[in-house]
């Protein structure tokens, strides 16, 4: 099913079955984004180090879908435009975690949580400028809605701001944003999984070069922190490539505001397992982010291509 039939088929507000497992793959990817953050800061907080982590997890996402394509007999073959893409994507995704991870040193999590998660508004921006999809007055409000929801639900709380982690934490939002929205072009069911091999294989390559040319292999030093890494390790990858695999299901737009489920279940996670203590405000922001995407998924207007 390609993106415009996709979209053609819940024109009238209804979902397809194929969509319906998009969304409900996006919502396990959402947890896998939201548990990650609290179980990588056990790991930090134990010695290891952000970019040994995240050479962990391209690494992984690697193996699971080398292992995908081995079951499915999937040639790893693709034109020429598909395979530069695919290059371009996997060196956005070492940007958006670099980025990030770079940006909490300068200002503080939330604040940096908060930028990045301008990306859906990115996605909406940037979809509608390529002709990719429409946005609709609807799609606007959900995009606008789930966004002050985040920022309500990160929080703030900086009195003097660096902005050179203002820039990375929006420059790594915007990676995101343009990841998505390109490999929603180039990507059809058919060939996601080999666009995301080559991607993810990208950004094993740099992202272990840039940790073996930095400090090295950081690890954590004790079981608590080994227990972090390793859940982070597994929740983000899987989440990761279960999110691009998925993206021709649903869209760009429509799969970046259900990805703001994100810091909302990395609140309840934070709330378990670190103690923190959500406000008023943050629970008010979770209610707005899941009213956004309550509007992202009904009533769809025509899609674009």
């Amino acid at each position: 099913m390609s993106l415009k039939s996709s979209e053609e088929t819940v024109a009238s507000g209804m979902l397809s079955k194929r969509e319906r497992f998009g969304f409900t793959m996006l919502f396990a990817a959402a947890v896998g984004f939201g548990l990650a953050p609290s179980c990588a800061k056990l790991a930090y907080g134990a010695g290891a180090e952000p970019l040994t982590l995240v050479a962990a997890r391209f690494g992984l996402c690697l193996f699971a879908i080398g292992v995908m394509i081995r079951i499915r007999r999937t040639s790893l073959t693709i034109e020429r435009g598909l395979f530069v893409g695919s290059l371009v994507m996997g060196c956005l995704l070492v940007w958006n975690a670099v980025g990030y991870l770079s940006a909490v040193k300068h200002i503080p999590v939330s604040l940096a949580a908060a930028l990045f998660y301008t990306f859906p508004v990115q996605v909406g921006v940037i979809s509608a400028i390529s002709g990719t999809e429409s946005l609709s007055r609807r799609r606007a409000a959900a995009l606008i809605l789930a966004f002050i929801g985040v920022l309500l639900s990160v929080g703030f709380g900086a009195n003097i701001i660096d902005w050179r982690g203002v820039l990375l934490a929006l420059g790594a939002g915007t990676g995101v944003a343009v990841s998505s929205v390109l490999f929603s072009r180039l990507a059809n069911v058919g060939n996601s999984f080999v666009l995301v091999f080559w991607a993810v294989l990208m950004a094993s390559l740099l992202s272990s070069v840039l940790m073996i040319s930095t400090a090295g292999p950081q690890l954590p030093n004790n079981e608590i922190g080994w227990l972090g890494f390793t859940v982070s390790m597994l929740g983000f990858s899987f989440a990761l490539v279960t999110y691009y695999l998925v993206l021709p299901l649903v869209g760009a737009v429509r799969a970046a505001i259900t990805a703001n489920l994100e810091p909302v279940i990395a609140i309840i996670v934070a709330v378990a397992i670190l103690h923190e203590q959500p406000n008023v405000l943050q629970i008010f922001g979770i209610i707005l982010i899941l009213g956004g995407v309550f509007l992202v998924r009904r009533g769809v207007p025509r899609g674009i291509t």
